[in-house]
């Protein structure tokens, strides 16, 4: 009855709505009805959480499907929830909106449940200007801040900046960016002039599966001379069969190569290349997300196969010789636009070429890894791709990181780099 007679927005996914200055006195009395409620023998309710986790969204659309996810990260993740929405429209005037839920999920059967506050806000016209400080009282004292900003990063944003300078973790999802060679140099800009905070990327768990193959590769010792002399290096990623650039209903972007460049970027710091930034030869089509940049290796380098993060160091001068990384679109109906199809390395040593290869041909499920050598083939091998994590998964991945991911960090330099 009191959200069909508001004149507010009707969010049932949000819970009661709620004046500002009454969210923890109404949250104080879901927890209270939801003790009440219990049947005995049932675990009591403790009102505890041991992160803030700030979600903005740019629409209804994707907050709601921001709320659902959580439900999976509610086992392991008790968290002080507050899903932002920013209504930046000029049409629509300056107010703030504000709903309150416990949400309670079964964990082993009735008996045990694990419970979490979600708040959320919407915030209209002017008032998008005042989130951050809007924020403040609902956030729990000397609990980490998780920013999860979804969409394009605004780098000149104040509110974003706020956001920022508040948090001590930002995570984005460059699947999702409209703009991704912009928002990949706005977030290289960003973390060299506000180091404090940590920054992360969901689609870098997205290629950790990718990464680990190629290590994988050279962690042969009849390989392992082959890296040093690798002279080419190719990807492609999935594209929609459109010529436009679009967003799917998932969200995703079509054409979006930041999973390419994502790899590429940790490929050429692995290698030690540096780039060649006067070739006449260098390629960047941003509409169809297709790149071509001449290289020079510098060291020789060595891997161990740490999961995800083969370690490098400096070794004798390798042969000069001339390297390159290519990114290329592959049109795929059936792959979501970005996903890595194809990485293979082609190196030469002493007039000997052998070439390595993670091919998906067409199959979202599973990679096939091929090893090609002077004048034999190796047997190909099926590998199951468990890259196609969940978006909750991969979430529930960084929150469990309570510092810098140096890795990503340096790799998002690469790349910077590489579209500077």
């Amino acid at each position: 009855m009191e959200a069909t007679n508001s004149l507010k927005p009707r969010l049932p996914w949000a819970g009661k709505s709620v004046n500002l200055e009454n969210v923890e006195e109404e949250l104080s009395l879901l927890w209270k009805i939801s003790a009440d409620n219990m049947r005995t023998g049932q675990n009591t309710q403790v009102r505890t959480s041991i992160l803030n986790l700030v979600i903005c969204a740019p629409d209804l659309e994707s907050a709601q499907n921001a709320s659902r996810l959580l439900r999976d990260l509610s086992s392991t993740h008790l968290a002080r929830v507050t899903i932002v929405i920013l209504d930046r429209s000029d049409t629509t005037p300056a107010s703030i909106s504000t709903w309150v839920t416990l949400r309670c999920f079964s964990v082993i059967s009735d008996i045990m449940r694990h419970c979490f506050e979600q708040t959320t806000i919407l915030a209209t016209g002017s008032a998008v200007r005042s989130i951050g400080n809007i924020l403040q009282p609902l956030l729990k004292p000397d609990l980490p801040i998780y920013l999860w900003w979804i969409g394009d990063p605004p780098g000149d944003d104040p509110t974003f900046l706020k956001l920022v300078e508040t948090s001590n973790r930002v995570i984005v999802d460059s699947t999702s960016f409209f703009n991704p060679e912009q928002d990949i140099l706005t977030l290289s800009l960003l973390h060299r002039t506000s180091p404090d905070f940590a920054l992360s990327d969901l689609n870098w768990g997205r290629i950790t599966p990718w990464r680990e193959l190629v290590v994988q590769f050279f962690d042969v010792v009849e390989y392992r001379p082959y890296l040093s002399g690798i002279t080419s290096i190719e990807i492609e990623h999935a594209a929609a069969p459109l010529a436009s650039p679009i967003r799917t209903e998932l969200g995703d972007v079509s054409p979006n190569p930041a999973c390419a460049l994502l790899l590429a970027g940790w490929l050429k710091a692995r290698l030690n290349w540096s780039l060649v930034t006067d070739s006449t030869e260098n390629i960047r089509d941003t509409a169809s997300g297709t790149y071509h940049w001449q290289m020079v290796p510098a060291t020789v380098p060595h891997t161990s196969s740490v999961l995800g993060s083969p370690r490098t160091k400096s070794g004798k001068l390798a042969m000069a010789h001339q390297a390159s990384i290519d990114i290329r679109p592959q049109i795929q109906s059936n792959m979501r636009p970005g996903s890595i199809c194809l990485v293979r390395l082609t190196s030469n040593i002493e007039g000997k070429q052998a070439t390595f290869t993670i091919d998906r041909e067409g199959d979202p499920n599973h990679v096939l890894t091929s090893v090609l050598l002077p004048q034999e083939t190796r047997p190909d091998r099926t590998v199951s791709l468990a890259a196609a994590y969940k978006e909750s998964e991969l979430l529930h991945d960084e929150l469990e990181i309570m510092g810098h991911d140096y890795l990503f960090e340096q790799t998002l330099e690469e790349m910077a780099g590489l579209l500077g």
